[in-house]
């Protein structure tokens, strides 16, 4: 079974499963408003009931530059939990590798050579450098408080700088600096720090794009990180763009993400 991939598993589990919904911020935001709002500008809404993603991945390293495109369907199952199935289009040896992710976030993968599938780790690397996953999916509202804020200016834009630490010990990045629009609220740029106060981490939020879901409440669009540029501060060299390509509301098929039938189906796709 070919074992050729770019990221981690665990980056496509993050970015989807922990996916947070619509916030709107009025008047002076507090720094609990602020951090609720700079993730829901990042991900879609969950409450969607299903939504087709197509992610494609530029992954830069010291000795070589890979490309992977990946679709995502993801489907509320009663109205509760989310369920995901990742299959990747494109590189040609990884094309008919699927994964579903399950809602107690157990991993089953489907290769072309399998005839059941295998259970895997949602932590299992596949894709290379695994600190893409938790920097691109980092959830600040969850994992952090505001020890300070501070209105500056980056390119004669008003932007708020936000110190930040983390709430638990153990979290992947005790510490963080973001820069966010002063109006907008959205993320510009963060830099995500080791114990030791050594940054380890930068992400930069190149493009913003809406969605409107108009099968599910009229005039109502939804804002989401259309490129995030992953740079690895230890690792000189390492850079990852991830990048939205498409979004549809479309029906998935229910074998498609049920368990007893994935990688049992000649059909799937």
């Amino acid at each position: 079974m070919k074992r050729r991939f770019l990221l981690a598993i665990s980056l496509l589990l993050v970015l989807v499963m922990s996916l947070a919904g619509w916030t709107q911020v009025e008047g002076t935001p507090s720094n609990e408003e602020l951090l609720a709002a700079m993730d829901a500008a990042r991900f879609l809404d969950s409450d969607t009931g299903y939504v087709v993603q197509v992610m494609e991945i530029h992954a830069v390293r010291p000795d070589s530059v890979e490309e992977a495109a990946i679709r995502l369907s993801m489907k509320t199952i009663d109205g509760e939990a989310l369920r995901l199935r990742i299959d990747f289009l494109a590189p040609e040896d990884s094309v008919g590798q699927s994964f579903l992710i399950l809602e107690d976030d157990s991993v089953l993968l489907c290769t072309p050579d399998l005839a059941m599938p295998l259970r895997i780790s949602g932590g299992t690397d596949v894709f290379g450098d695994s600190t893409v996953s938790t920097t691109a999916g980092i959830q600040f509202a969850e994992a952090y408080v505001v020890l300070d804020r501070q209105a500056t200016m980056i390119d004669d834009v008003a932007v708020l700088e936000l110190q930040l630490e983390a709430i638990e010990l153990g979290t992947a990045y005790p510490s963080a600096t973001v820069w966010i629009d002063a109006e907008t609220y959205f993320p510009i740029e963060a830099v995500l720090y080791a114990l030791s106060g050594d940054p380890l981490n930068r992400i930069t939020y190149d493009e913003y794009g809406t969605f409107p879901f108009e099968d599910v409440e009229a005039g109502f669009a939804d804002s989401y990180a259309v490129v995030q540029i992953v740079e690895n501060l230890i690792q000189e060299g390492f850079t990852t763009t991830l990048t939205i390509s498409g979004i549809e509301l479309d029906p998935i098929p229910e074998h498609l993400l049920d368990p007893e039938q994935f990688c049992r189906d000649t059909d799937d796709s």
